[in-house]
């Protein structure tokens, strides 16, 4: 490989495209996880969601920073030092604290809404989500205070208290300009160095395993110290080990010997991949308990992964395209925008009435399509926009007007029918039939949390033709009100984290004169489920009611349900 090569390979190009965009999966994924290392998280989750995204885990980052460290030689190469620093400036510097300032906001509100907080001194989590988490971390989290300030309230206290503050994804970009000026000099030295002050021109394959040793030395040594919080300034743990993959990206451009030697290990390499793969599934799955062969094995796996992927993208991934030129431009920005995406779009699916793959699904493609949308429609064009997603100033040519337009169109027409679903899909508001249809009970909004009085009454007189009363009641002053009127919901708040749950309340019932705590969620649009119990919600009964005027289409998908119920019963 000449040092012309070096400055624009297709598959380098390919990789950075790849592992771009399949964050929309990945992140995705993660709200589906039983861990409890995403901004919003949905009420049911999967085992298999945590052995994905554990995969993933293990290559993905890594590579980014092995394909960055393979771009800054030609970087430097082509501009020397200062330009070289105004450039990591341009294209990293600004972009970063345009998406913090931008998005950080809106995804920390989320988050918090959600009960979970994740900032520069740890993970924590709301007793309420706290106990979710107990089959997967080793230690209980720390207790985080719930969460019930609104959006205008919230933004100020992000850019003024460091526990508030989130760079959420950009972390990659903070981390990798930090390593650019750190290293640069080093760096820059190794760039201008002759040819001969290298490896020799033929690499062994041990040399492409080498990089083992420090990788899983760092893991072992002192991922457990520092577990990886992504804060720069106490995370000594990803601070060495991203340094490395970085290290090990320029070493393979700068060196065509190593990256020979890594592109003929590439099939072997995927072979003890998967092995070593297996091993962390069987640890993960009780098989076994060594905390230093996990971390160990992960260091060999995402080495021994990126090798295999590396090997494949150089014999398939070689060709040229115009669609290549359009997709390398949009990665930057792309990087940027996703996460917010899948975040509100998240936040908004988890509270549906759908399984994991509907919402899984859902959540990826209206992501995708409100990310490119706004990439077309303005990114892309606005010179303003372009420099502070970290884009050259002058826009390629490619795409009509007509086009923009209408990306920008669709990326409008998401948002509103995002919202208009979740309102309708999440808001109990409204009048609803209470026990089969013998009362209809009002829910309203007290303040910012939920109540309900008894609107209706089917027999609304007793047996001397006189109003009903709320005799059964424990205050006597209270026993002459006429039931019509009660308030016998009140006090419920959201459930952090999910949209289309309440709870924290109490629940009166004037048959009796007794008070129960309760909680409520919403059964899609049309019904609610309501638990009053005493002392723990176990110890209850749970209600249904049905929202009025919506009879008939409850009644129909329960006769739906039924009869495909009955019809697979008959296949069996």
């Amino acid at each position: 490989m000449t040092e012309t090569d070096s400055i624009r390979r297709n598959d380098i190009d390919w990789l950075r495209i790849f592992a771009t965009y399949l964050l929309f999966f990945f992140h995705a994924a993660m709200i589906f996880s039983p861990a409890p290392f995403f901004h919003v998280r949905n009420a049911e989750v999967a085992f298999p969601v945590l052995v994905f995204a554990g995969f993933v885990s293990l290559w993905h980052m890594p590579l980014f920073f092995v394909l960055a460290g393979w771009s800054i030689l030609s970087s430097l190469r082509t501009r020397g030092v200062g330009s070289f620093v105004g450039e990591r400036v341009r294209r990293l510097l600004i972009p970063l604290m345009a998406g913090v300032v931008l998005f950080g906001p809106m995804i920390k509100y989320l988050e918090l809404r959600t009960g979970l907080d994740m900032n520069h001194a740890g993970l924590r989590a709301t007793a309420e989500m706290r106990d979710t988490y107990a089959d997967v971390m080793p230690e209980p989290l720390p207790v985080a205070p719930s969460f019930d300030e609104t959006f205008a309230e919230f933004v100020p206290t992000f850019f003024t208290d460091l526990e508030r503050f989130t760079w959420s994804h950009l972390w990659f970009v903070a981390y990798l300009f930090t390593f650019s000026l750190l290293y640069c000099g080093v760096f820059a030295r190794l760039a201008r160095a002759p040819a001969h002050q290298g490896p020799p021109a033929r690499v062994g394959a041990a040399w492409v395993y080498a990089p083992i040793v420090p990788l899983a030395l760092i893991q072992v040594l002192l991922r457990p110290h520092w577990p990886g919080i992504q804060n720069l300034y106490d995370d000594w743990a990803n601070f060495a080990f991203y340094s490395t993959f970085l290290t090990l990206g320029f070493l393979l451009a700068r060196f065509p010997a190593f990256e020979d030697a890594v592109h003929r290990e590439s099939r072997r390499a995927a072979l003890t991949a998967l092995a070593v793969v297996l091993l962390l599934l069987a640890g993960l799955l009780g098989a076994f308990r060594s905390d230093s062969v996990m971390l160990a094995g992960s260091a060999a796996a995402g080495w021994l992964l990126i090798v295999a992927i590396l090997g494949f993208a150089r014999r398939r991934l070689t060709a040229d395209s115009a669609a290549l030129e359009y997709l390398r431009e949009s990665a930057m920005p792309v990087y940027i925008l996703h996460q917010p995406a899948v975040v509100v779009f998240g936040y908004v699916v988890v509270g549906w009435s759908l399984g994991i793959s509907a919402k899984f699904v859902l959540i990826v493609a209206m992501s995708i399509v409100a990310t490119v949308s706004f990439y077309l429609g303005f990114v892309r064009y606005v010179p303003f926009l372009r420099a502070i997603f970290g884009m050259k100033p002058v826009a390629r040519d490619g795409v009509a007007p007509a086009v923009r337009y209408a990306s920008a169109a669709l990326l409008v027409l998401a948002l509103l029918v995002a919202s208009a679903a979740r309102a309708a899909e999440s808001d109990p508001v409204g009048l609803w039939w209470a026990e089969g249809g013998a009362a209809k009970v009002e829910v309203s909004r007290c303040g910012q949390q939920l109540c309900a009085t008894v609107a209706w009454l089917r027999h609304p007189f007793d047996e001397h033709g006189c109003e009903l009363r709320d005799d059964h009641n424990p205050d006597d002053a209270m026993r002459a009100r006429p039931v019509v009127g009660v308030r016998i919901l009140d006090g419920l708040h959201r459930s952090p984290g999910e949209e289309a749950a309440w709870s924290g309340g109490a629940i009166y019932d004037p048959g009796s004169g007794n008070t129960y705590r309760c909680s409520l969620r919403m059964d899609g649009t049309d019904r609610i489920r309501i638990r009053g119990y005493v002392g723990l919600p176990i110890f209850g009964r749970t209600t249904t009611w049905i929202r009025v005027g919506a009879e008939q289409r409850t009644c129909t998908a329960a006769a739906d349900r039924t009869v495909s119920l009955g019809e697979d019963t008959r296949a069996r």
